[in-house]
């Protein structure tokens, strides 16, 4: 069984969507759209500030806060997961009880949808911009005392960034335990093992054939902790360009914002054809797409969260009706 998702507009404005792009539209109604059509999760994501790359664009990308947008989509809808694609939690971690505490109200006001994704951010500046550094630190150490919050009464820590004490934090999260997922790109064995011991999800960025070489990894750790491969649910973040040629498809890609941001976290690599754009990105006809899509379940991915690439809001709506039509049926 496979999971589908789509990724709302939060954060992604000048970076996968034009500027001017997220609105109510966009990502509320998107949201509504797509638990209609048969979508099983939505993914917000996060960022602060405008990218080096993109200073220069206009008008200036307005990024949403997630926690607070997926509020708005859980009011409007019933069954539809709701996940930060991913959510920067250094960021959080200067005020972790309070956010901690917006978890736990948005899980039990929508009824136990929360899925956690948390990283450390792709870009580096904007935590500079925050005068936020050891991102890393501070991801682990506000996971360990989120956990403490959400598990322990009273609940105490007393950690280099995070501090309480005596608290008797309620409500606590409905879902039991709270599912976090790590957005690690990286398949060393301290990565793999970190993800085996700590996390419900990983949601890194690689293709079939290094997801062939870490999945057998990341079981042999998983089972040394005492869990099974099938506790963590492996997701895989990527673009979706879906058109009745390639050449279309191709081209629609590649005029969208989503090729420059991959660029930029690609050292400056382009990808210019259909076949290497292909190793990155699903793009392409109905079989391709279909093809695509079952390579990455062949090697152990189990949810997908998809970036349409779209120029105009109708975009957005017409490339998830598209998938859920000539996709889907597939892999009922």
């Amino acid at each position: 069984m496979v999971d589908f998702g789509v990724s709302l507009p939060t954060g992604r404005e000048g970076l996968m969507v034009p500027s001017g792009f997220a609105s109510r539209e966009t990502i509320v109604e998107a949201g509504v759209l797509a638990e209609e059509l048969g979508f099983q999760s939505v993914w917000g994501n996060d960022h602060i500030t405008v990218q080096e790359y993109r200073k220069k664009i206009r008008p200036k990308p307005a990024f949403y806060e997630p926690i607070i947008s997926l509020a708005a989509v859980s009011a409007v809808t019933k069954k539809v997961k709701l996940g930060t694609g991913i959510l920067v939690l250094p960021w959080r971690v200067p005020t972790l009880v309070v956010f901690s505490k917006q978890l736990a109200t948005l899980d039990v006001l929508s009824g136990g949808r929360v899925l956690l994704g948390i990283g450390t951010g792709a870009y580096r500046e904007e935590s500079a911009a925050l005068g936020i550094g050891h991102r890393l630190a501070m991801m682990n150490e506000g996971l360990r005392a989120m956990r403490v919050l959400f598990n322990e009464d009273p609940a105490s820590y007393k950690g280099k960034y995070v501090k309480f004490s005596g608290l008797e934090f309620y409500p606590r999260p409905l879902q039991r335990p709270f599912p976090i997922y790590v957005g690690r790109h990286l398949t060393t064995e301290k990565v793999l093992r970190w993800v085996a011991r700590n996390s419900h999800g990983w949601i890194p960025g690689l293709t079939p054939d290094q997801f062939a070489a870490a999945m057998p990894r990341l079981k042999e750790y998983a089972e040394e902790y005492g869990r099974r491969i099938c506790d963590i649910d492996v997701v895989r973040e990527i673009s979706l360009s879906h058109a009745a040629t390639r050449e279309q498809a191709l081209e629609n890609f590649i005029i969208s914002p989503a090729q420059a941001h991959y660029i930029s976290l690609s050292k400056g690599k382009r990808f210019i054809d259909f076949d290497e754009e292909s190793k990155y990105s699903l793009i392409g006809t109905t079989d391709d797409i279909i093809r695509g899509i079952q390579e990455y379940l062949d090697v152990g991915v189990t949810h997908f969260m998809f970036n349409i690439t779209v120029s105009k809001p109708s975009d957005l709506f017409e490339g998830m009706e598209r998938f859920a039509e000539d996709v889907m049926p597939s892999f009922l």
